[in-house]
């Protein structure tokens, strides 16, 4: 018995101690998934583009892409789009060489060009912030380095820190009646690239959203290979070599998931959906824990400020998020007293006259899926946002706006936001936002649910 009991107690110890040495690379590998989703995004988001290129037998590196419709239920390749402006895109390859972007001259048009690298990070912005005077910039990649030479300088230079990088235009719609002039601006944006910076057409394959840590490892490793200077830290959390994805001193090698040992794989497998998931409950959760039921921008969104847990929330569910200074969201899963936004019942925000922000501001509403991405629910009304440009809306004396929002149309529908029946997010935009919005004095009011 005694034999037994000095057993178990070895047992234990040896139990304990395991445990105990676990906790670093559990932790490793906790943060090696929230560093590397983003760039996986990235990839997935980038793979998407070049498959329907690929399609119509085209190339689509450096490729400017304009889409000349304003997004609705049917756009579901990046989450949480907007239906107030144009967009226009291309995945930028400048491992051959720089590109040129020349930007029209829009300056009573709202428009910006955000480059964000493959960590999804904003390089740079550029248009209205900036008067919207448009000219030619050259686009180049600098590793590690951001930002643009002065706008007054007549050679521009803008750098990436990485050799694949996310261009995005956005260019504002004043309603319908102005599609066709916004489209005109939207074409203003020409992508020019040198022979020497053409590069061939990369692999693509459709990736899920939510991947498996096979998957999420063997699709980032390749654009850490060309970007060793992404890898922060050890992203296979195994506490080696910082520059590579598995820690085996094989940097080209883009399926790493191989070399890891048994054990390192049993570790990933059992810590990546955990992490997912809390990523899921922490975006649902967000808004609650406001009084008034509104979540803002969190801290650094949209740069390199950003945690890594913040970055990573971003690519599951505002992917393409630009910085504070340039646009702020609010986001609110919640009525006034704490219960969940359902389309069943009926709800009433009332804004106030002004919103203090330069450039304009909208109200989307979304429906979530189960994977934690947003998208706009097909109406009857086909109005999927409500914005200070949305004609016939009703203001109150003093210039105030309340907006009715339900699935069933109010008696006066003139300013009704359709809500699916179920669950819904509302999304407010304010695009260069002033003092009063950036400080934090000025505050959404909380949405009312009404009989």
């Amino acid at each position: 018995m005694k034999r037994l009991f000095v057993g178990l107690l070895a047992l234990v110890a040896v139990a304990a101690g395991l445990l105990l040495w676990l906790r670093g690379p559990i932790a490793q590998t906790s943060t090696a998934v929230l560093k590397a989703y983003p760039v996986y995004s990235f990839v997935r988001t980038r793979n998407e583009t070049l498959l329907r290129a690929a399609h119509r037998e085209v190339n689509a590196s450096n490729l400017l892409i304009h889409r000349t419709d304003l997004s609705g239920p049917r756009d579901r390749s990046v989450t949480t789009p907007n239906n107030d402006t144009l967009y226009s895109f291309a995945f930028l390859d400048l491992a051959g060489g720089p590109v040129e972007l020349t930007l029209p001259a829009l300056p009573n048009r709202y428009h910006s060009v955000a480059v964000m690298d493959a960590r999804t990070d904003t390089a740079f912005l550029l248009g209205t912030r900036e008067g919207g005077n448009g000219g030619t910039v050259t686009i180049a990649h600098a590793a590690g380095e951001t930002g643009c030479t002065a706008a007054t300088e007549p050679a521009r230079r803008c750098l990436v820190p990485t050799t694949q990088s996310w261009l995005l235009v956005r260019v504002l719609v004043d309603g319908k009646a102005d599609l066709p002039a916004a489209r005109a601006a939207q074409q203003g944006f020409v992508l020019q690239v040198p022979e020497a910076s053409r590069r061939p057409a990369r692999e693509a394959i459709l990736l899920p959203v939510v991947p498996d840590p096979a998957t999420l490892i063997d699709r980032v490793a390749p654009l850490l290979a060309e970007n060793p200077h992404l890898a922060d830290a050890p992203l296979a959390g195994n506490g080696q070599a910082p520059d590579t994805l598995a820690g085996n001193g094989q940097a080209t090698d883009a399926r790493l998931w191989e070399d890891l040992p048994l054990w390192r794989q049993w570790l990933w497998r059992a810590i990546t959906p955990r992490v997912f998931a809390r990523m899921e409950e922490g975006i649902a959760a967000g808004t609650t824990a406001t009084g008034d039921g509104w979540s803002q921008s969190p801290p650094g969104i949209g740069t390199a400020q950003a945690s890594d847990a913040v970055r990573a929330a971003v690519a599951l569910a505002g992917l393409g998020a630009l910085p504070k200074d340039e646009a702020v969201y609010w986001s609110a899963t919640v009525d006034a007293g704490k219960a969940p936004l359902d389309g069943t019942n009926r709800y009433r925000l009332a804004l106030p006259a002004t919103i203090p922000a330069r450039g304009f501001w909208s109200l989307s509403l979304y429906e979530r899926l189960p994977d934690g991405r947003l998208f706009y629910a097909a109406n009857a009304a086909s109005r999927y946002a409500v914005s200070d440009r949305t004609p016939n809306l009703v203001r109150s004396a003093d210039g105030s706006l309340a907006l009715d929002i339900s699935a069933e149309p109010p008696i006066d529908q003139g300013n009704w936001l359709p809500a699916p029946k179920g669950r819904f997010t509302l999304i407010f935009r304010a695009y260069l936002p002033e003092e009063p919005i950036l400080n934090g004095s000025f505050r959404l009011p909380p949405v009312q649910r009404i009989p």
